[in-house]
């Protein structure tokens, strides 16, 4: 199922849910309501009639899959206002998770990273750090620059305005060497 869903397309999908039968033919009647969800609809359907296997307790990493699942659905989704509103240790914190260095979360902070520059897998990891979905994270990263107040009032000279760079940048000037930044960009 697609990732990014539209509030209406999110609507008829979880009505759907909350709805299905097998062999009530109730997804023929949201095919023929919602044609434009068809791909969804099936999807979804083929999901919700699949057989699982019920042979006992759940493990220790379903139990905890579950019990992260529902954290994340009581907190909710982190909006663009949480991420611009957020302490800069969310940041740091999450690039942490990634093996990158602290000067990368202060960087995404302060949308200083071209987004398009972020390979699409490592902008995912960085979302799930940030218990954020991508689109808002991408929408975040697409603000303009800003420079740290705090940085610039420690400053001895006057700080040149922010401006957006690569990731590939950011992480040379925090010291990455070329083979580690090869292998980051090449997927290895």
């Amino acid at each position: 199922m697609a990732k990014h869903l539209s509030n209406k397309q999110e609507d008829v999908l979880n009505a759907f849910a909350m709805d299905y039968e097998p062999g009530a033919g109730l997804l023929e009647q949201y095919l023929l309501q919602y044609p434009e969800y068809s791909l969804q609809l099936v999807d979804l359907s083929r999901e919700l009639s699949r057989e699982l296997e019920d042979n006992g307790p759940l493990s220790a990493d379903d139990l905890s899959a579950v019990n992260e699942g529902m954290r994340r659905i009581q907190e909710g989704p982190i909006t663009l206002q949480a991420l611009q509103a957020a302490p800069a240790k969310l940041f740091t914190d999450a690039v942490k998770v990634l093996g990158f260095p602290i000067q990368t979360g202060l960087a995404v902070r302060e949308h200083r990273i071209e987004v398009s520059t972020i390979p699409s897998r490592i902008l995912e990891k960085l979302a799930l750090a940030l218990r954020a979905p991508v689109a808002v994270l991408s929408a975040y990263m697409a603000l303009p620059p800003q420079a740290s107040q705090l940085r610039a009032s420690k400053s001895s000279t006057k700080p040149a305005a922010a401006e957006k760079v690569s990731l590939e940048r950011i992480l040379k000037e925090a010291g990455y060497d070329e083979d580690a930044l090869s292998k980051l960009f090449n997927g290895q």
